[in-house]
């Protein structure tokens, strides 16, 4: 009896151990996979994690990512858990450390002190966002920030000080900037890049003076615009609209957003003799964002023709406003009027991606193949112009949008209504050598 008494805790224990792995098959995983698993979570949920297992009791304490977000806390709370985490931690380095601002007063107090703890760890990408605070241009980066060693990636999100004057290193590839209306019209921001790989530019451009200079060895640019109000920055920008484009016209990929052609490119557009015949964009790719309104088509057509060296050429479909559909009717002839200009301007386009076609179908049901085609007229003009100006088109790939409602059995019409598409955009007169997969419908 007392042998079998003396087992059992042993048996317990091992029964204890094995439910305890079962329950958690993270248990078993390497500690590098770990810490890129914790890394996705915020430090809050990090810290919650610590109890599930003995093994990762401390691990959220070597995590080489770090991130806050905002928590539902009091300020001085919240700088205090922020505060803590930073001194307990004790990896060597760190990857990358996310900062999220809610209020301006507490947070912006201690942002050198943090953001001086992520130059001490190495840190590798900083991302900061404001999150909208009202009153953070009394907060100013400070300049030991674009002289770190380590820093690569370098993100700002909502950040609306008045003057921004930004010379990065030669180790930051990076730079993200996503700004808020900073209600200053005589605002500057002034970036040297002569390092920069990456730049993205997403703003309401209510700045006076935009001086981007220095980024000759740029590979991928992005510009968008936020929440602008369509005309209303758009006199007088356009000397401003050159120099921007002109600083990034070595890149390789290039991204724009229906608002920045439509309040920029429509702009150029109308100088053109003077100035548009000196700017030709290196650009292998070209990705645009836009609902194909009447408005958008002079930008589209004159990137197209400064654009040369495209060999890819992505068009991604974005919802129309109710205000801008009755623009859209006319779009399907300003094509047909530009096959004369385009005939030997398109030479290097090989690859053309079309994303979200019918994306704004969402709110209409096709109830017959002829609706469904009339609907699409416009984008189809617009897809037999790249078609008939495309001397080595080698791929087409459409992606339609999920959500159109094809009405009753609506999944055999809808392959139907697709296959029909298909085959009128099969029908098309194309410039090249006709090929049986030259286009790809995807569901």
């Amino acid at each position: 009896m007392e042998a079998g008494t003396l087992k059992r805790p042993r048996i317990l224990k091992k029964t204890h151990k094995n439910l305890e792995e079962k329950c958690d098959p993270l248990t078993s995983l390497p500690e590098p996979l770990l810490h890129h698993i914790l890394s996705y979570l915020t430090m809050k949920d990090r810290i919650r994690t610590s109890v599930l297992a003995k093994r990762r009791r401390y691990m959220w304490l070597y995590v080489p990512c770090l991130k806050f977000s905002p928590m539902k806390i009091s300020r001085s709370k919240e700088v205090a858990f922020i505060n803590q985490s930073l001194l307990l931690h004790k990896g060597p380095s760190i990857q990358k450390f996310s900062l999220t601002f809610l209020q301006p007063d507490a947070e912006t107090h201690h942002v050198d002190s943090w953001i001086y703890f992520a130059k001490t760890r190495n840190v590798n990408e900083l991302n900061l966002d404001f999150n909208d605070i009202r009153h953070v241009h009394r907060y100013r980066l400070p300049h030991f920030l674009f002289s770190m060693t380590s820093l690569t990636v370098l993100s700002l999100v909502r950040y609306l000080s008045t003057f921004v004057y930004m010379y990065c290193g030669s180790t930051m590839k990076t730079l993200k900037i996503h700004e808020s209306d900073q209600g200053s019209s005589d605002s500057l921001l002034s970036i040297g890049g002569h390092y920069i790989a990456s730049f993205e530019l997403v703003t309401t451009m209510s700045r006076k003076y935009y001086l981007i200079h220095g980024m000759r060895p740029l590979e991928r640019s992005s510009f968008g615009c936020d929440k602008v109000n369509y005309g209303q920055y758009e006199t007088g920008k356009e000397n401003t609209v050159f120099k921007i484009l002109d600083s990034v016209r070595h890149a390789k990929l290039l991204r724009l957003c229906s608002r920045y052609i439509q309040l920029k490119l429509q702009a150029l557009c109308r100088n053109k003799e003077q100035r548009l015949n000196c700017l030709l964009f290196n650009a292998t790719c070209l990705e645009i964002k836009t609902g194909l309104t009447k408005g958008e088509l002079p930008g589209i057509s004159c990137m197209l023709g400064h654009s040369p060296n495209i060999k890819t050429l992505i068009i991604s479909i974005e919802k129309i406003h109710a205000k801008n559909l009755n623009n859209n009717s006319e779009g399907g002839e300003y094509w047909k009027l530009q096959e004369p200009i385009f005939v030997d301007l398109l030479c290097n386009l090989k690859d053309l991606k079309i994303y979200n076609l019918m994306k704004n179908f969402e709110s209409k049901e096709m109830s017959t193949s002829e609706d469904f085609i009339a609907h699409l007229q416009n984008d189809m003009i617009f897809l037999r112009f790249l078609l008939k100006t495309s001397k080595v088109m080698e791929r087409m790939t459409i992606t339609t949008f999920k959500n159109v409602k094809f009405g009753r059995h609506s999944e055999s019409k809808k392959f139907k209504l697709l296959f029909q598409l298909t085959q009128e955009l099969l029908a098309f007169p194309q410039s090249f050598s006709s090929r049986s997969n030259i286009i790809q419908l995807k569901l």
